[in-house]
């Protein structure tokens, strides 16, 4: 990506101070829209969302093209640009988001995590993928939005001792352009905030505004606590929870099942809650706990929703996508291969709503922030508890 910016003319309609207008985002490595639903249920108006891969596009398409039809308004004012982003120049991306550079509030994404997962090979940078982290930083400090958020997963932190990590928070923190980013980063895990799974973050958070960024506080947890937004936590929400008024299979979009042999029924059958199968190396959910964490996969094979707590099956990807808080009327589009990968790459719809509305309120100072409550309404969570 090229340092080179000419900026474009302002377009009338986002043109104001903050307060009169809503936040414009630009969204990377957007996937199947679980950082973007977030975003856009916390108020923020998603103005473009890149990836290069042409399922996750496809999905954004679908389902921005129905909220323009008169569904739910997510991503409605959004382009959506099926590209590499190392193709892409700053000035590119403004053009595609139709703003100038005062007028990005926000840059949000979640470069590749497979090369950082300790569920991959864990080659860290010498991946293809690694680079793509280098690449996001620079998007950063080239547009110099007044917030930026990065989210990838905890074992970011070991990969080359540590050091990629620190590495990558000196980049963000480094002056450049003129400016200079206040950088936080937290870990947080999906269950803390109403999620039904367990699935742990880093997210980091940077502002050019000289304030000490708060970490999210946790709205759910196992015992009594004190939080902002009620006396005590709520219980974790579980699969039970999840699955709670999911109509029948075939009834949703993504929402039809793996073909089983009867000797894997059978296997799948003998498992006690909790309890891993040996050769798909998959877990029986509990359906009194959280689910573990859904399983991505890679390009050379489907992930895997685990199984499910009551049949001697897989989940179908429209279970997964309950456990990860997506909408039932959110459509994947792909083979199943292609959907279960963007269920299971997405950051959690509720979560990402969470940490963006925390945004709003510490870094923007907006009053009229959703309440929680609101959040889990908008992304049609009502199944949860909250």
């Amino acid at each position: 990506m090229q340092f080179t910016l000419h900026g474009q003319k302002a377009r009338k309609n986002v043109r104001g101070t903050m307060k009169e207008r809503k936040c414009n985002a630009i969204s990377f490595f957007s996937g199947g829209g679980g950082l973007d639903l977030g975003a856009e249920a916390a108020g923020f108006v998603t103005r473009l969302c890149i990836d290069n891969d042409r399922a996750s596009c496809q999905t954004l398409k679908q389902n921005r093209n129905v909220s323009r039809g008169g569904g739910k308004k997510f991503l409605s004012e959004a382009n959506i640009y099926n590209q590499d982003i190392t193709k892409l120049t700053p000035s590119d991306i403004l053009k595609g988001a139709d703003l100038n550079e005062s007028e990005v509030d926000l840059i949000y994404g979640g470069p590749p995590c497979q090369a950082f997962s300790v569920f991959g090979r864990r080659k860290g940078m010498e991946d293809p993928r690694g680079p793509l982290l280098l690449e996001f930083v620079e998007a950063i400090h080239d547009i110099r939005p007044q917030v930026f958020v990065l989210e990838n997963v905890p074992g970011l932190k070991t990969i080359s001792a540590g050091q990629v990590y620190k590495d990558l928070v000196e980049l963000l923190k480094k002056k450049t352009n003129g400016g200079k980013y206040n950088v936080q980063p937290f870990i947080l895990n999906v269950r803390d905030f109403g999620v039904p799974q367990v699935r742990e973050r880093i997210i980091i958070i940077g502002s050019r505004k000289k304030i000490e960024i708060p970490p999210p506080l946790p709205t759910h947890g196992s015992s009594a606590g004190l939080t902002v937004f009620k006396d005590k936590l709520i219980p974790y929400n579980t699969v039970e929870d999840a699955f709670r008024h999911l109509p029948k299979i075939g009834s949703l979009p993504n929402h039809t099942g793996r073909e089983h042999s009867d000797d894997v029924r059978d296997r799948y059958d003998k498992l006690k809650f909790g309890e891993r199968d040996s050769v798909t190396r998959i877990n029986r959910l509990d359906p009194r706990k959280p689910s573990y964490t859904i399983i991505v996969g890679s390009e050379h094979g489907g992930g895997k929703g685990h199984v499910h707590p009551y049949e001697p099956r897989e989940l179908t990807p429209r279970e997964s996508a309950r456990i990860q808080t997506f909408p039932d009327d959110w459509e994947f589009i792909g083979t199943r291969r292609e959907t279960i990968r963007q269920v299971g790459n997405a950051v959690p719809p509720i979560f990402a709503a969470q940490l963006f509305r925390h945004i709003q309120k510490n870094i923007f100072k907006d009053s009229n922030a959703p309440a929680v409550e609101e959040l889990f309404h908008i992304l049609g969570q009502q199944h949860l508890r909250f």
